[in-house]
């Protein structure tokens, strides 16, 4: 008898195609993410999307509706009574809208009679050296600036201080740590008291009368400094802060005030006695900075980064170049003694000299502050990791941390190629994103075993920036 034939059944390499097919419908949800996600660029979004609605918008200010993402972060523009006001990042928007206040009260004080009679003649003689910052404010707004996209660079320029040489070292060291008013007797002198009691009394030679003049104008300036202090302390703000606004007229305040005529202190308490509250903002400012002058702040820190750093040298540099003001150079200190990190605080100072902004400086501040919130105790005693152009931290149970304080995280060319590099090589590592993150972004990251957070706040971050809790990815968004 014949066999029935049976029907004709494709096979490759001798396996039936249809179990073939459910073979690899099987396995298709584990390689969804072997396949290499495009790129994309930074896109232009709703400000609601970053930030309540109901703060985008209050008396005497209003926010643009559209902003634009660029180097991660938005960058938004306010419409104020004074003038337009930028504020480059959701970090950066909290901190001007808290000042509108303040910005309000001195205002209104520049513009009061007190203030005006006493200005006079002395404004238009010693203010022009600030005629730029008084008349033309919002000349320093007008830039693009470019986020904080350098941290996701492949390289950074080291300063190299320690492989130099002793000449060259000792050269810096001057520049660095200088006084700024010297009041020697001049220019080859031989007039100089040898310290015999029998010396002939010196000279006065004309140079010497310059250095008198100096002495006369560090003196101006450090009651000029000390008004200044005063003048933000009681309005709760930043004297070292980025608003051309403020800074204009907390400088003409404080100028006038060291003509020693005229209280600026007074003038404020005359538009209505609103000074002392319009800012909750003292939480988020080591009181010192309105305490010391800035050379004695500046001593105090040097001795605070001492502590962790071991480069003499570079944390003189760092204390006196870059874009870190007064007062975020007292915020890396706070945090470094949070962390006492045991390595890696040379190359995070190299890191901080490089920053070209107070956007980039803030960065640097506030990425370790979330490696603080989130490692808690863990984070003591850690290493902080120069990786790149950018910073990342190592806790002693062997957790890698990449803090990126950022608005939006999009899965750009740039970002894609800094976590491949192998620095990032660990078992246990987490991202923590200040803002949101895109699909593709947070795709990229898991797909090369990163644990995500976004929404991660730090201490001082805009509660307005937060959703609740730090949210952890769902890649089925």
């Amino acid at each position: 008898m014949f066999q029935q034939a049976r029907p004709f059944e494709p096979r490759i390499l001798g396996i039936p195609i249809q179990l073939l097919s459910i073979a690899l419908a099987i396995a298709a949800p584990t390689c969804a993410f072997t396949t290499e996600l495009a790129t994309e660029e930074e896109p232009v979004v709703d400000s609601a999307s970053l930030v309540q609605p109901a703060l985008l918008s209050g008396p005497g200010f209003s926010v643009d509706t559209r902003v634009e993402l660029r180097g991660y972060m938005a960058h938004f523009m306010l419409d104020t009574p004074v003038g337009p006001l930028a504020a480059d990042s959701v970090d950066m928007l909290a901190e001007r809208e808290a000042e509108l206040p303040a910005l309000d009260v001195l205002d209104k004080a520049t513009r009061s009679d007190a203030f005006l009679g006493a200005a006079g003649r002395r404004l238009a003689d010693t203010g022009r050296m600030m005629e730029n910052i008084v008349l033309h404010p919002i000349d320093t707004v007008l830039g693009i600036p470019a986020g904080v996209a350098r941290y996701f660079g492949n390289r950074l320029k080291k300063i190299g201080t320690q492989a130099q040489a002793l000449s060259d070292r000792t050269g810096r060291t001057l520049g660095s740590s200088g006084n700024p008013y010297p009041s020697g007797d001049g220019p080859m002198t031989d007039a100089r008291d040898d310290g015999s009691t029998h010396a002939p009394k010196a000279k006065k030679h004309w140079y010497s009368r310059i250095g008198k003049e100096l002495e006369r104008e560090a003196k101006r300036r450090l009651k000029y400094n000390q008004a200044k202090r005063e003048l933000a302390e009681r309005l709760g703000i930043d004297p070292y802060n980025g608003n051309p606004y403020i800074q204009a007229r907390l400088s003409s305040l404080a100028w006038v005030a060291s003509g020693g005529n005229f209280s600026a202190g007074t003038a404020l308490g005359t538009v209505g006695g609103a000074a002392a509250t319009v800012l909750g903002q003292s939480g988020r400012i080591n009181d010192v900075v309105w305490k010391l002058s800035p050379d004695d702040l500046r001593e105090r820190n040097a001795t605070r980064l001492l502590a962790h750093c071991s480069d003499d040298l570079l944390v003189r540099q760092f204390l006196r170049r870059g874009a870190f003001s007064p007062t975020l150079q007292t915020a890396l200190a706070d945090v470094l003694d949070t962390l006492k990190p045991a390595s890696g605080c040379n190359a995070l100072l190299e890191l901080g000299i490089t920053a070209k902004s107070e956007l980039e400086a803030r960065f640097v501040v506030n990425a370790l502050r979330m490696v603080v919130a989130h490692l808690g105790d863990r984070s003591i005693g850690g290493a902080a990791l120069s990786i790149g152009a950018g910073l990342g931290y190592r806790a002693l149970d062997g957790e890698l941390v990449l803090p990126l304080p950022v608005d939006r995280l999009s899965w750009t060319n740039e970002v894609r190629t800094f976590v491949d590099r192998r620095d990032f090589s660990a078992p246990t590592k987490t991202v923590l994103i200040g803002g949101n993150a895109s699909l593709q972004a947070r795709r990229g990251l898991a797909e090369r075993g990163w644990s995500i957070v976004t929404r991660f706040p730090w201490p001082g971050s805009p509660p307005y920036a937060r959703s609740g809790e730090p949210s952890p990815v769902d890649l089925g968004e």
